[in-house]
């Protein structure tokens, strides 16, 4: 019995005995120790612990060291790191060729010595197992924020003076470290458009606006989670005024081919085209063919041209500091060949002696109204057909008497400028009359030929309106004695084109 506990305590000294906590893990990256060391999970000598039996995947250069010890490394875990580094290089080396020995004499038998069982050793007890490592973070999507950047903003095409900060935490609200994110935005470019979170979980991003006025939108991707924040974008200074017609800039220079009113509405652009805020707006012209009117607003100015005449002249604009001129060419339509139109007519008229030829009348005045129908021939030429219908006073020594008026006639007339607002007319015409007395005839009844001749004017009031002006004289005929008087119609009426 004592010989076979000898044996065992032989055999128990001669083999190597296995540690028990003994099993493989994967070495550490850089960015999951710095999160140790952040989240104080584990104490220090626990995660040197854990380094000197997982070893690291990176060898640590001086700003490594610093990193991590920023983030709470002390010289045990950095000693940790040293030490597993240099375990993994020597078991890398090759090992050294054997030297060539002598054959060594035998060595004499070992005495085993044999002592009392009563006093046999304990073995030692087993190392405490490995702390687990700790469980990955999750990044938490309500502390995940861009902390600034939420009231900048910025004029176009400048790069905003102060960066937008994007943190990323994990649930527990510690730096989640080491953590890609993308960044994009919809106007402009941002810098960088990709990157890692730092040692304090803070992405830092440069912006430069675009072009365009309004509200950019700066988005960041982490995983799966999506952050954006608003940046307003200001227009530029006012570079330029633009003269719009309706929705159509007007380039080079006006032409109003017609006497419609025309609005023309002027704003302030910046040198990318935004639109800015328009103060001190003027307007004035030197055409004579135009009347204009201006009024103005913050945001654009507004000029009312109404065309007057065919000419030419600039329009000039200002506001903003910024002043520009505008060439204006009025060019009014002739009128249409084969234009009709319909008027009407109504006159003051009279004679005295020795105008009249009619035995017993010292006098004659009154009114008349007429209409007709015109066409135009060629450019300021028409021709019209009328009837007139007055009611006269004839003067007599004896007294007076009414008189009647009945006359059709057709008259030519000329517009000296016919594209004009005014012009000068000629007339000439021709027709026949009754002039008949209330008695039935017996003091005045006469029915025969005259002819006329006389000037005016027509003012164009609209496209299709014009304003007769004239005065005339009217030569009545009568066969027993020639002529019989000479009437005098000043008029003012109205023809309408159709």
């Amino acid at each position: 019995m004592t010989s076979l506990r000898v044996l065992l305590l032989v055999t128990l000294a001669v083999l190597p005995i296995q540690p028990a906590g003994a099993q493989g893990t994967q070495p550490l990256r850089k960015a999951e120790l710095v999160r140790m060391l952040a989240r104080r999970a584990l104490s220090k000598p626990q995660i040197a612990t854990l380094v000197r039996r997982n070893c690291v995947t990176f060898q640590p250069t001086a700003h490594d060291r610093a990193e991590l010890r920023a983030a709470g490394a002390d010289d045990a875990v950095l000693a940790a790191i040293d030490q597993c580094l240099r375990a993994r290089l020597a078991r890398a080396a090759p090992p050294p060729r054997p030297r060539p020995v002598a054959p060594a004499r035998p060595a004499p038998s070992p005495v085993v010595a044999v002592t009392d069982t009563s006093a046999r050793a304990e073995p030692p007890p087993p190392p405490p197992p490995p702390p687990a490592p700790p469980p990955r973070p999750v990044i938490s999507e309500r502390l995940t924020q861009f902390t600034g950047g939420a009231e900048l903003h910025g004029t176009v095409g400048s790069t905003l003076p102060q960066e937008l900060v994007l943190e990323v935490r994990d649930t527990t609200g510690a730096p989640f470290v080491g953590q890609p994110v993308t960044i994009t935005t919809s106007s402009g470019t941002v810098t960088p458009s990709a990157a890692e979170s730092d040692t304090s979980g803070v992405v830092r991003v440069r912006v430069t606006l675009g072009e365009r006025a309004g509200a950019t939108t700066i988005t960041a991707r982490v995983e799966t989670l999506t952050r954006t924040v608003l940046v307003r974008v200001d227009p530029g200074p006012p570079e330029a005024l633009v003269v719009e017609r309706g929705d159509t800039p007007v380039v080079g220079s006006l032409t109003l081919r017609s006497r419609d009113t025309v609005v023309l509405r002027v704003v302030a652009r910046d040198r990318y085209g935004n639109r800015t805020a328009l103060d001190k707006f003027a307007a004035t012209t030197t055409a004579r063919a135009i009347a204009l009117t201006a009024t103005a607003t913050d945001a654009a100015g507004s000029v009312t041209l109404v065309p007057r005449r065919s000419g030419v002249g600039e329009l000039t604009l200002s506001g903003s500091g910024v002043r520009v001129r505008l060439p204006v060419d009025v060019v009014l339509p002739a009128t249409s060949v084969g234009a009709w139109g319909l008027g009407a007519r109504t006159a003051w008229l009279g004679a005295n002696h020795p105008w009249i030829g009619l035995a017993g009348v010292t006098g004659i005045k009154g009114a008349d109204f007429s209409i007709f129908g015109c066409r135009t021939v060629v450019a300021g030429l028409s021709l019209a057909l009328g009837a007139t219908a007055g009611s006269l006073n004839a003067d007599q020594t004896t007294g007076s008497a009414s008189l009647q008026l009945l006359e059709g006639y057709g008259r030519a007339e000329f517009a000296l400028v016919p594209r004009g607002t005014v012009s000068p007319v000629l007339s000439l015409g021709a027709g026949a009359y009754r002039l008949k007395s209330g008695d039935n005839g017996q003091t005045v009844d006469h029915t025969n030929l005259f002819w006329s001749g006389g000037v005016g004017a027509d003012v164009v009031v609209t496209a299709g309106v014009i304003v007769e002006l004239r005065v005339e004289r009217q030569w009545m005929r009568d066969p027993n004695q020639g002529h019989g008087a000479t009437l005098w119609p000043l008029s003012a009426g109205v023809r309408a084109g159709l």
